[in-house]
């Protein structure tokens, strides 16, 4: 039976140390002190660490370059993920590649195929390829998927469910009776998530839901969303992402429709506008820093040592709704 390869996290444990710290006394002994180094190479000598991982077990050249897809780099969303991603990368010493892909899938797939050759691995936070693309894919280069999950991946995700129950048994408690799912784009496996998890927690109130959509993730589509449903408005609407909710909630005061009296608006994310609208937009919180660290921070290890990951390893966040000022009672029910 071969012997399970030893580590940089295996050398971090022995040492007390960080596994970036390991890794600076091998890559860049002088960005650490004496004293570390040495407690370093101690350890790595007594668990008989070896740097040059056989090929079959890893790739032959490290760039030290991770490939970030992002759908859409003007979304104040994607801006948050990306800082937390960056965080841990700079801590783990790896630089971050960024790639647009302005959600085309086109583009995605061009962009992707560039990058394989030039980075160690790729975390995709917005994807629009198919299940079977996406297993090819990891066939060539380590993958981390972000708000999706897909059998054989990694996967870091938000709890969907939890966020949903949450907003749906607030409009409950507000009295109100109607709602529509304003859907995000087309083929978002994170919006029929949503969706799902809507309809469940409506359903568990003994409350009528609908969904209408879908409409492309900006302020644009929750613009044209409102004015497809200004004529049958229903008591409350759960956009998709806070940039659909502020093109509804605009749209809709831009009319005279008076929010959250005549309408509520609930959105998704907590992007920093979220809390500068009037009395702050009702939104479900994302924890999108700390999602952009676990990505990154679940890459590398899958980078630096394949072989103690044979399954993939999904994680959930928590979320939370973040009550403000675009939901409440309506005004014939006081």
């Amino acid at each position: 039976m071969s012997r399970k390869r030893v580590t940089i996290y295996d050398v971090a444990t022995q040492a007390g140390v960080a596994p970036s710290t390991v890794s600076r006394a091998f890559s860049r002994p002088g960005r650490v002190s004496a004293a570390t180094h040495a407690k370093v190479m101690a350890a790595a000598k007594v668990l008989g660490y070896r740097t040059d991982a056989p090929p079959s077990q890893e790739r032959t050249h490290r760039h030290h370059r991770l490939g970030i897809e992002v759908a859409d780099l003007t979304n104040p969303y994607f801006a948050e993920l990306v800082s937390g991603m960056q965080e841990a990368a700079h801590e783990l010493e790896y630089l971050l590649l960024l790639l647009d892909t302005v959600e085309d899938e086109a583009r995605e797939r061009t962009s992707l195929e560039s990058a394989v050759n030039v980075v160690d691995g790729l975390v995709l936070s917005g994807t629009r390829l198919s299940d079977a693309a996406l297993n090819h894919l990891t066939k060539r280069i380590p993958v981390v998927v972000m708000n999706r999950r897909v059998a054989g991946l990694d996967s870091v995700t938000p709890d969907f469910e939890h966020g949903m129950s949450q907003a749906i048994a607030h409009l409950d408690e507000n009295g109100l009776r109607t709602i529509t799912y304003v859907a995000g784009p087309v083929n978002s496996w994170s919006d029929g998530e949503r969706w799902r998890a809507a309809r469940d927690a409506a359903r568990h109130h003994g409350l009528p839901i609908q969904r209408h959509g879908p409409f492309a993730p900006t302020i644009a589509g929750g613009e044209q969303a409102f004015e497809e449903l200004r004529d049958t408005l229903p008591h409350a609407v759960i956009c998709y992402n806070d940039l659909i909710a502020f093109g509804f909630l605009v749209a809709a005061l831009r009319v005279g429709i008076r929010v959250p009296g005549q309408l509520s608006v609930i959105g998704h994310d907590d992007i920093q506008l979220a809390r500068l609208i009037g009395g702050g937009l009702t939104t479900i919180v994302s924890p999108k820093r700390a999602q952009g660290r676990a990505a990154v921070e679940r890459l590398v290890r899958r980078i630096e040592n394949p072989s103690a990951h044979r399954t993939p390893v999904e994680g959930s966040l928590p979320v939370r709704l973040m009550p403000r000022g675009t939901t409440g009672p309506r005004e014939d029910a006081r």
